[in-house]
């Protein structure tokens, strides 16, 4: 049986003397597993490019499909200096989409974020957060108020792992994050480095929460 999916190549590692496997990240089955048949002299070998959308054909006859045909559908160009951010964002997708989640929507912030690398002026910090802020409502973990908690801007507030932010009533608040910028957070017009950086380092920790295993290599290059 053969299917065709639209999709992206993640990752490749080589698979026995003469062919690799593909893990291609698409809409319909998230990270999928395919063998590419071929010696490695041989051209079609380096066709394949990480950051651009293709067009996959295999066949589904053996337990790890064989890919029989690709075609390019959009080739996605921007500056090298938001090459490891990408390279990070894809380990991210490769280690954290599992069976049950709502692909479509991970595919399509995964567009917007690679059309947005090509007309950006923005940090590697801001770019990385709003993915991940992104990823994680799509997998289900949106970060938002604990219930019944009001936005002040000039309140800080600190992260409780299991209901939300809330207001910060102690008097050490280095690492509480103030009202306004939680609004932008929200909104995704955050531009402070330093409240970036502490929002980030809440998602590291709820990926861990979620992947007790999870080992990201990428955010830690830029």
């Amino acid at each position: 049986m053969y299917n065709t999916h639209n999709g992206f190549l993640i990752h490749t590692r080589d698979y026995r003397e003469t062919s690799s496997i593909l893990n291609i990240f698409t809409s319909e089955g998230g990270i999928e597993s395919l063998i590419f048949k071929g010696k490695h002299t041989n051209k079609d070998r380096f066709k394949f490019s990480i950051f651009n959308e293709y067009s996959f054909t295999f066949n589904e006859k053996y337990s790890l499909p064989y890919l029989t045909k690709f075609e390019l559908l959009n080739q996605y160009v921007f500056d090298k200096k938001y090459y490891l951010l990408g390279l990070y964002v894809n380990e991210l997708l490769y280690k954290t989409l599992k069976d049950g989640y709502d692909f479509d929507k991970v595919y399509l912030h995964y567009k917007e974020f690679l059309i947005n690398l090509s007309d950006t002026n923005d940090s590697l910090g801001r770019l990385a957060l709003l993915f991940e802020k992104n990823l994680l409502q799509d997998l289900g973990y949106e970060i938002s108020l604990s219930e019944n908690e009001t936005l002040i801007n000039d309140k800080y507030y600190y992260y409780d792992y299991n209901e939300g932010f809330k207001l910060d009533l102690s008097l050490e608040t280095r690492s509480s994050i103030l009202g306004s910028d939680l609004q932008s957070f929200f909104i995704n017009t955050l531009t402070s480095e330093k409240t970036i950086s502490n929002i980030r380092s809440i998602i590291r920790k709820i990926f861990i929460q979620i992947y007790p295993d999870i080992y990201l290599l990428g955010d830690k290059l830029f």
